[in-house]
């Protein structure tokens, strides 16, 4: 299998500088990742030897099928099947449309087994979250986190971010997304605009501190991913929600649930989160609203004291002036001033 190339399609007007540009390029290649390429190969290889010898597209449908039963029975995962299949009709297109009980059998494999989604967090413990960034001086880590949740980013969005991405305003920031899963399909770029005030503010003094030592092309976060996901637990063992088996993909599915009960609208939801189906963006919003999280069921009764308890958590911060959301500006912008001139400390 040729490896897969990033390559993006720019017209060229004349013969040779099109031929030029497409060397090294198959065109069955470039309609995939090199990641996907990887998890369909490893898939592949453990179906192909089950279809020797097949003749006919029937027991092409019965050899999956069989295959498809024993993989349930040995207690492999779902997403083998699916990798599977997806890779065949990649590679072998012909096949399309000649295993429908193989796909039968996958989507009652897929019912019967719902998928482990992250349980989604609230605005108030990423609120929580900034202010303990910020007391800790870890403003790095506490942008991004208030980033994938207001700007509703994927994991690996959070993680790719640049400054040179990065456009902050007064008010707002606007963030160029390179690369992104839903941006891949139709060979373009995203942008999403986030106008949280505290992560507007994190976000301003973290690009701050990153130029005065990394190049404006080098990702905001220089870890690891697992660094990542390290430090986002560590975080929900200091507040106490380990029990609620967070993830970092609960910081988008925690935003879409916020946006649409802010706002009422499954149209700015479904724009913002860069979905191309309202179907799924259903599935995050209206999950996400039913668990346990989204209604603070975790928090006292007393709903108006939850930020008051939530912000109790974080180490030595001042609790005056802390009851409401625009209250806040001056004490935050305090904060700021006061990290900015130290020297940066990572996580």
């Amino acid at each position: 299998m040729a490896r897969a190339v990033k390559w993006t399609f720019v017209s060229k007007r004349t013969k040779t500088e099109r031929k030029q540009q497409r060397q090294n390029v198959r065109l069955c290649d470039a309609g995939i990742t090199k990641r996907t390429q990887a998890r369909y190969f490893n898939a592949l290889s453990k179906l192909l030897p089950v279809l020797t010898g097949i003749f006919t597209a029937l027991d092409l449908d019965d050899k999956v099928s069989n295959w498809i039963e024993t993989a349930w029975e040995d207690g492999e995962a779902l997403h083998l099947v699916s990798d599977a299949l997806c890779g065949l009709h990649h590679y072998e297109g012909w096949t399309k449309g000649m295993i429908p009980m193989s796909w039968k059998l996958f989507q009652i494999w897929k019912k019967l087994e719902a998928p482990d989604r992250a349980p989604p967090l609230t605005a108030d413990i990423l609120y929580a979250w900034g202010n303990y960034a910020i007391e800790h001086n870890q403003v790095l880590l506490g942008a991004l986190l208030c980033l994938g949740f207001f700007a509703l980013l994927r994991t690996g969005e959070i993680l790719a971010l640049r400054p040179i991405d990065v456009l902050v305003g007064d008010t707002k920031a606007i963030l160029s997304l390179q690369h992104t899963k839903s941006g891949q399909r139709d060979n373009v770029g995203e942008m999403v605009m986030v106008d949280d005030f505290l992560t507007v503010e994190l976000l301003r003094t973290a690009m701050s501190l990153h130029k005065r030592s990394m190049s404006d092309k080098v990702p905001l976060w220089p870890y690891s991913a697992e660094a990542f996901r390290r430090h986002f637990r560590k975080y929900c063992d200091k507040f106490d929600l380990s029990q609620h088996k967070f993830r970092p993909y609960s910081l988008r599915r925690g935003g879409a649930t916020h946006l649409f009960q802010c706002s009422g609208s499954m149209e700015l939801a479904l724009l913002k989160g860069r979905w191309t189906s309202s179907r799924v963006a259903r599935i995050y919003i209206y999950i996400g609203w039913s668990k346990p999280s989204a209604k603070l069921d975790f928090f006292p009764e007393n709903k108006s004291n939850v930020r008051k308890v939530v912000l109790l958590k974080a180490v030595n911060l001042p609790m005056a002036g802390r009851a409401g959301g625009a209250a806040e500006g001056p004490s935050f912008k305090a904060s700021f001033k006061e990290i900015s001139g130290r020297s940066q400390q990572n996580c």
